[in-house]
């Protein structure tokens, strides 16, 4: 009778940990991973899983934007102004501060993940 039981208990654990698989994988978030942060500059991976978006923010530094894995990133305005960046891997792109009180939140909504590292002066 254990030899029977113990099956079930695998394939009872297995498919508990694919509906969880599955179900962190309809709740993807933006993550950060910080890189370094020193007197004169701070970095970190932003990773964009398909189809989700950041809360609103500002960017008051100088930056530089690296594609690890690129692709289409929308910005949009509290207004619902959008822009499009496409974001080519192993390029860098140079961004000013954003103007004074002007906030706007990243979408990603294609069905790709995009890998941007950012390296902000202080």
């Amino acid at each position: 009778m254990r030899r029977r039981r113990v099956p079930f208990l695998i394939a009872a654990a297995l498919a508990a940990g694919l509906c969880t698989a599955a179900a962190m994988a309809q709740r993807a978030e933006m993550q950060r991973f910080p890189q370094f942060d020193n007197a004169r500059a701070t970095s970190w991976k932003s990773v964009i899983p398909p189809h989700t978006e950041s809360t609103l923010h500002r960017h008051d530094r100088q930056r530089v934007v690296i594609g690890i894995v690129g692709g289409d990133l929308k910005t949009v305005t509290p207004s619902g102004d959008a822009t499009v960046t496409h974001y080519e891997s192993g390029k860098a792109y140079w961004q000013e501060p954003m103007p004074a009180g002007v906030m706007h939140k990243d979408v990603n909504d294609t069905d790709s993940t995009i890998e941007l590292v950012v390296v902000e002066m202080k």
